[in-house]
């Protein structure tokens, strides 16, 4: 395997043959398993990638070091939505060094878990201690956006987008607050890119169809809305909002009976 050319297996490959390389060869190390911990997370091997990033804890990494390691467990533990276990891997980050990107990865499990003034706490505190950090407004236009205030959300996720070469996250919720404030077309446009750019993690690819079908529907297109409702019910078929959704679009489209049936399926499920 190690003889393998690694230039042909793209960069996030390359290091991961690179790491089991060094390790085959008696390289122990806890800067290793850190590096093997970040290669396995962009790989997606969320639970290979903790186990890696928990022993590198435990053992001798700088200060600089320990503190990006429980951050990116945070991130990591937060990805898996165990939230509470993300804060407190995020908390021990800022407990060995105060960073934005420390405060932004406390910030996001606080958010998702329902504590919307400390995850807006936590955004604030990162943007006072680093204010060119860009990665913390993804999480605070989330918070702004589970606050109602769409407008501040979008100002948010304008720079994100920006800034950061792609954020499936930032881009749907982006898109979330253009509908909101009433500009369905741009929201479109938004799901657009998100899926033409085709890096999105699990669940998003069902929220950014249905996402653009009810875009679709505001402008009148009930026909675009029931092709993205279909994609979304192939991708989620025991999710009752796809068949409310899908239900919308039908009625728009005066097929009552079919929108009736599907509005019959979204109560039994939400039911069950």
């Amino acid at each position: 395997m190690f003889d393998r050319d690694a230039t042909e297996l793209g960069p996030v490959m390359a290091e991961l043959v690179e790491c089991n390389r060094l390790l085959a060869g008696g390289d122990p190390s806890p800067a290793l398993r850190l590096r093997r911990g970040i290669a396995y997370g962009a790989a997606r091997d969320h639970r290979t990638a903790l186990a890696e990033l928990e022993a590198a804890v435990r053992g001798d990494l700088s200060e600089e070091d320990l503190a990006a390691a429980h951050r990116r467990r945070a991130v990591l533990l937060c990805r898996l939505g165990e939230y509470a276990e993300a804060e407190a891997a995020a908390t021990e980050s800022l407990a060995v060094r105060l960073t934005a990107a420390g405060y932004t990865a406390r910030a996001m499990p606080r958010c998702l878990g329902g504590d919307l003034q400390g995850a807006w706490a936590d955004t604030e505190r990162a943007l006072l201690l680093d204010p060119s950090y860009t990665g913390v407004h993804a999480v605070r236009g989330r918070v702004f956006l589970a606050l109602g205030r769409p407008a501040d959300a979008l100002a948010d996720f304008e720079v994100s987008t920006r800034a950061e070469a792609y954020d499936g996250d930032a881009r749907i919720d982006r898109a979330e607050c253009l509908l909101i404030l009433g500009e369905p077309a741009r929201a479109v446009a938004a799901c657009d890119e998100v899926v033409a750019a085709g890096f999105l993690w699990p669940g998003e690819p069902v929220r950014v169809h249905l996402l653009r079908a009810r875009a679709n529907l505001a402008l009148g297109d009930p026909i675009a809305a029931l092709a993205d409702c279909f994609l979304a019910a192939a991708l989620s078929p025991h999710s009752p909002e796809v068949y409310e959704v899908r239900a919308a679009a039908y009625q728009a489209a005066d097929s009552a009976g079919d929108a009736s049936a599907d509005l019959a399926r979204a109560a039994e499920l939400r039911a069950a």
